[in-house]
């Protein structure tokens, strides 16, 4: 089949949740499909991005505009929502329109909310939206958590928006796939008939999975984070990570450290960072393999956000045991206590991280468990087996009602 896959994510590397997520869908498909990508990138590509966008069919347009007042401003008088309005180019859409017109693909495949602007009503074929969130859900924790000053009406206004607008672009597509069961019920929600939906859970890094066990003996009393930094979820669960979790911890094991890596972190943390004696904020890595294995225990404590903490999978397949907060863990399968250990209040996330700091018999135990969930249930082949169905022109098979059939072109 031939599949244009439009993308706000340009794929490579594989930096953060959604990079890793739309590379994994993007080779997935390349494997067995005939596949050409059209992606947003935030700056100039590197060398090292040219060369696999060249390889990889993946063509480009560079647009960056952040949230701002005239941004803001504009999106009022365009009736879009604020992150809608960000990625609206015109040289995107011309783009599009010429790659439909010209290869006159199969499929279109759009990678996330953000891109379904750009494909036009006249394209007659297979129409796939992959939402890495219900996003309407995102913005509404975001609006809760701030309360009811300016800055939350504003963030509830903008909820109501986000939801009108996802509502009305699902009804475009034959399918759309959540990441989640949790997602999937939010979007069918707003999005009209639930016999169009399914689920396309988040996979970690494949290579995770091939490096060797780690070691209780050989890691350090040392907490670790890893993840895209500017995200205001992360940004909130690590001000509570390193102002409340931490401390507490450090009373009871005075000798633990906390270990930050991710790109782009906000003043805030930079601030909070520096000020606290038991926290390094190492920034972008590219490699975190010398971390995992002097890491005792991954941290992730955050209250709000949504979908699936692809920075958790990715501590799983390394088999470095998980401590999650509820939110954190929501969405994935999971067994609380024998694949990972979940709190539901600051107390049970310092507890739980002591139990990993001191019992090396569970903490052995984690670490296996949570390797062969990814090995079982997250990876490309598995994960991945509703929309090979789909393009294969087999039936959608969700949770409850009918089967539906897809024709292919």
């Amino acid at each position: 089949m031939r599949i244009l896959f439009l993308t706000s994510h340009f794929p490579y590397p594989l930096d953060s949740g959604a990079v890793l997520k739309t590379w994994s869908v993007y080779e997935h498909l390349r494997l067995r499909h005939e596949v050409t990508g059209i992606a947003l990138a935030r700056a100039p590509l590197t060398e090292a991005q040219s060369a696999w966008a060249k390889e990889a069919g993946v063509e480009t347009v560079v647009l960056n505009r952040g949230r701002s007042a005239p941004n803001l401003a504009r999106s009022y008088l365009s009736r879009l929502p604020l992150s809608v309005e960000r990625n609206r180019s015109r040289a995107v859409a011309k783009l599009v329109e010429e790659r439909l017109r010209t290869d006159l693909p199969d499929a279109v495949f759009v990678d996330g909310w953000l891109m379904a602007q750009y494909l036009p009503d006249w394209f007659s074929g297979l129409k796939i939206l992959h939402e890495h969130n219900a996003e309407y859900r995102l913005w509404q924790r975001e609006a809760a958590e701030r309360g009811n000053g300016v800055t939350g009406l504003l963030i509830r206004r903008e909820a109501k928006r986000v939801r009108t607008y996802e509502g009305a672009i699902l009804d475009r597509f034959d399918a759309v796939f959540a990441v989640s069961e949790d997602d999937r019920r939010s979007l069918a929600a707003v999005g009209g008939d639930s016999r169009r939906f399914d689920v396309l859970p988040n996979i970690p890094d494949p290579a995770l999975l091939a490096l060797p066990a780690l070691s209780y003996a050989a890691s350090e009393p040392l907490l670790f984070y890893f993840g895209t930094l500017s995200w205001q979820p992360n940004i909130d669960g690590l001000e509570r990570l390193i102002t409340h979790i931490l401390p507490a911890v450090v009373k009871q094991i005075p000798e633990t450290r906390l270990s930050i890596a991710g790109r782009d972190s906000p003043p805030s943390i930079v601030r909070l960072a520096a000020e606290t004696e038991a926290v390094d904020l190492i920034g972008a890595v590219d490699d975190a393999e010398e971390i995992y294995q002097r890491a005792r225990v991954f941290v992730e404590a955050t209250k709000t956000g949504g979908g699936t903490r692809l920075k958790v999978l990715n501590a799983l397949a390394r088999g470095l045991p998980v401590v999650a907060s509820s939110q954190a863990a929501q969405g994935l399968d999971v067994v609380p206590g024998d694949h990972l250990l979940v709190a539901h209040s600051d107390r049970e996330l310092v507890d739980s991280i002591v139990i990993l700091m001191t019992d090396a018999a569970r903490w052995r135990i984690l670490s296996e468990n949570g390797r062969a969930l990814v090995r079982g249930k997250y990876t490309a082949d598995i994960a991945f087996r509703s929309l090979d169905r789909l393009l294969a022109g087999e039936p959608i098979e969700p949770a409850g009602g009918p089967k539906t059939r897809r024709s292919r072109r």
